[in-house]
């Protein structure tokens, strides 16, 4: 048994070994074959050129996607896209099949915009806190509005003294009926309210088992950038408004939803609004023919009515220190302005010095019909009426002129700039100037290079056919000689050199704006450490200029007077107690604002030059081009939108958003609130006229008394009638108004001089 076994064993070994040495044969053979088959294989592939399919299973795949989105940034119109593709791959030598509509594109633009918006949902979810800002602007005659958010992205826990993780997001551009900060206010609402409707739609949301909520959002709101206008400090209560609203029905749902402290609440709280909803819309019998949506309407407003109420008590049985961080929301007003306004407040002081010191003030720069109304008046008179000393020896028209032209450094700069480089390039003497100063190597700045100027004008008017300035150039080369006038450009270039370009050169830095206090403390007192100039050659002109600027440090010290009550007006947030002084560090940090709205004014005016080079684009269009590539949504959907899920969901509201008639919405609106503004002004125009009407014909069955030895005898009332008599009916436009004439005796004079007046033209 043994022997068999042992020779059964054998017999396998030899047919392994024999199979295994026909294995190595045959591989010896496929590796001596391999290089002969390796040719013939390439030789074949060249012969058949490359394939790409842009599409799988009959959809664009998400890199053909992709690659739409880098092209349209390129700024790639969406009819070449489809060709451009078609010719990189016939340049690379790769077929591509597939050629992509410049209606595929559009609706991948809109995908783009969508995952924009739930990048920017699910960075709020995540976030510790959030802060918004935004500007507005008109662009043909319609409102524009720019809004930014920022999300401080810090974990939890993240010492103070670190700087926090921020991320500023594009929200986008959009239109408004109007610019009231009511309508500002609902729009930033609407915005917040419509990322959390995408947000829990969507399938991320889904996956990561989450609902956002506007309450739980406005809890994280923390603070408001914008710019010193009163509507934008308007638009900052409304918000805070808004947020202690959503603060209430925050406090109110937490309670509730707790079982053993709700005990009941709840369902007392749903019959109340249901009963208050009943009692509103006027009782049973109206409640009963109401349609189901006006009767939910309705409900739901007594439901958040009654929800506020709650939380409004229970916020007020929080102590201090828990109500804090729920109050918690700041402002901040952009720096650039800060600065701009300053030097507007100190040209305004300066302006009033030359008055003040009486000297002669800077030459006159008078448009041109203004120019040639004061021909014919003398320097001394002009001078003498700017400085508040004499307008006796004006006319009317020659004082209006006076009063409408502008003089000094200031219009110095904007003339020259008008003149020089002026933004339509068939006016000014652009490339001229240009070529001029090729060979200038100092920067070409008024007071460092007044003499190059000079001689540039004075070119300019030589190579004329007809030699001669014009009225602007003329403007400029008197005011360049001027030495009012240089005394202003001098305190100009004084103050940018010593304060505006090492205030702007810090607070353009990126970092939290609120943390700025001690820093516009040490403006206000001078005290900046000891930096170099921004432009040395300034200061040096300047000096060499001084001896002839005989006024050129009291008109210094006017402006930086002027500078400093704006400064105090404009920095008023920085105030010692106020909000951002009492603050700690932390609440600053979750309050994070940055210190100038440039983000706001930059999207306004690439806005602005978008639609001017596509003057048929939709504004949705845009926005979501602009959100895709200026929030990094790119990175974004790569890792958190990549399952083929995410991608069916882009598709579909691509879709929907593309054939949603938009922009055809959009425009529609606008036009029917101008017909509503329109008709809305034509009526209390209506209203007014008839007032003025009814009015006129009471005064004109009124009796004009002449005899001035009654006039005594009269009462305030009648002086009154009889004073709105002359100066409506009669029209004498010496009669004072009612409230320039308040006491008995002044009434008697205005109508002894009106009754006067009256018999001279119409003698009896």
């Amino acid at each position: 048994m043994v022997l068999q076994h042992t020779q059964n064993v054998n017999k396998e070994l030899c047919g392994e070994l024999s199979r295994c040495y026909r294995k190595f044969q045959n591989l010896k053979k496929r590796i001596e074959r391999a290089p002969w088959t390796l040719a013939k294989q390439t030789k074949k592939m060249r012969s058949r050129p490359l394939t790409l399919n842009l599409k799988e299973k009959g959809i664009y795949t998400a890199n053909s996607r992709k690659l739409a989105h880098i092209l349209l940034r390129a700024g790639c119109a969406q009819r070449r896209i489809g060709g451009l593709i078609q010719l990189l791959g016939q340049s690379l030598g790769v077929q591509v099949r597939g050629r992509m509509s410049a209606h595929t594109i559009r609706r991948i633009a809109h995908e783009g915009g969508h995952a924009s918006d739930l990048q920017l949902a699910y960075e709020m979810s995540r976030s510790l806190s959030f802060t918004i800002s935004g500007d507005a602007t008109t662009n043909r005659a319609v409102n524009y509005e720019a809004r930014h958010i920022l999300f401080n992205l810090s974990t939890p826990g993240t010492p103070h003294t670190s700087s926090p993780l921020v991320h500023n997001c594009l929200l986008g551009v959009d239109s408004s009926l109007d610019h009231t900060s009511e309508s500002q206010a609902q729009g930033w609402t609407s915005k917040l309210g419509e990322l959390v409707r995408v947000y829990n739609e969507s399938p991320l949301a889904k996956r990561r088992g989450e609902q956002l909520d506007l309450e739980g959002c406005a809890l994280k709101l923390t603070g408001m950038g914008g710019d010193h206008a009163a509507d934008q400090i308007k638009t900052h209560g409304l918000i805070a408004c808004w947020k202690k609203e959503m603060t209430y029905r925050f406090l109110a749902r937490n309670h509730l939803g707790d079982k053993e402290k709700a005990s009941g609440m709840l369902e007392k709280l749903i019959k109340d609004a249901l009963s208050a909803a009943i009692q509103a819309s006027g009782g049973s019998a109206t409640w009963s023919v109401l349609s189901s949506e006006a009767q939910v309407a309705a409900y739901v407003e007594q439901l958040n009515a009654a929800t506020t109420q709650l939380g409004k008590a229970l916020y007020e049985q929080l102590p201090a220190d828990k109500k804090h961080p729920l109050d918690l929301f700041m402002r901040l007003g952009c720096a650039m302005h800060k600065d701009l306004n300053s030097v507007k407040g100190g040209n305004s002081s300066m302006a009033s010095a030359w008055g003040e010191l009486r000297a002669t003030p800077p030459v006159l720069l008078a448009n041109k019909e203004n120019a040639s109304t004061l021909r014919d008046v003398s320097l001394d008179t002009i001078a003498a009426a700017a400085s508040l000393l004499s307008t006796e020896d004006l006319t009317a028209a020659e004082l209006r002129a006076l009063e409408s032209s502008t003089r000094g450094g200031v219009k110095l700069a904007s003339l020259a700039g008008a003149l020089f480089n002026h933004k339509d390039n068939k006016k000014g003497h652009h490339d001229t100037y240009a070529f001029y100063f090729q060979e200038i190597v100092a920067a070409a700045e008024l007071l460092v290079n007044r003499h190059h100027y000079l001689r540039f004008l004075e070119v300019v008017r030589d190579r004329k056919e007809h030699p001669g300035f014009n009225h602007m150039e003329e403007n400029v080369y008197r005011a360049l000689q001027d030495i009012p006038s240089l005394t202003e450009l001098a305190v100009l270039a004084l103050y940018g050199q010593s304060v505006s370009h090492h205030y702007l050169r810090t607070a353009r830095v990126q970092q939290n704006g609120l943390k700025l206090g001690m820093f516009h403390q040490q403006l206000k007192t001078a005290a900046f450490g000891g930096e170099d100039w921004e432009r040395s050659e300034v200061i040096t002109a300047v000096l060499e200029l001084a001896p002839q600027l005989p006024h050129l440090k009291d008109i210094l010290v006017a402006f930086l007077k002027g500078a400093l009550r704006t400064w105090e007006r404009f920095t008023t947030e920085f105030a010692e107690g106020g909000a951002i002084d009492l603050a700690s560090d932390a609440e600053l940090d979750r309050a994070y604002l940055l210190p100038t709205n440039d983000h706001n004014e930059g999207a306004l005016g690439s806005y602005r030059l978008w639609s001017r080079r596509f003057p048929n684009g939709s504004q949705a269009y845009y926005n979501a081009l602009a959100k895709f590539f200026r929030n990094g949504t790119a990175e974004f959907m790569e890792t958190h939108l990549c399952t083929e899920e995410d991608q069916r969901h882009l598709r579909r509201v691509g879709h929907e958003r593309d054939s949603s008639g938009h922009e055809r919405a959009r425009r529609k609106a606008h036009a029917a609130h101008s017909i509503a503004v329109a008709l809305q002004h034509a009526e209390a125009d209506h209203e007014k006229q008839e007032k003025v009407d009814t009015e006129m014909a009471r005064l004109c069955a009124v009796d004009l008394i002449l005899d001035v030895e009654a006039l005594a005898q009269l009462t305030n009332w009648v002086l009154d009638e009889q004073l709105e008599v002359y100066r409506k009916r009669e029209e004498d436009p010496v009669v004072p108004m009612k409230t320039k004439a308040k006491r008995k005796q002044e009434k008697l004079e205005a109508l002894e001089g009106a009754i006067a007046r009256y018999r001279t033209s119409f003698p009896v």
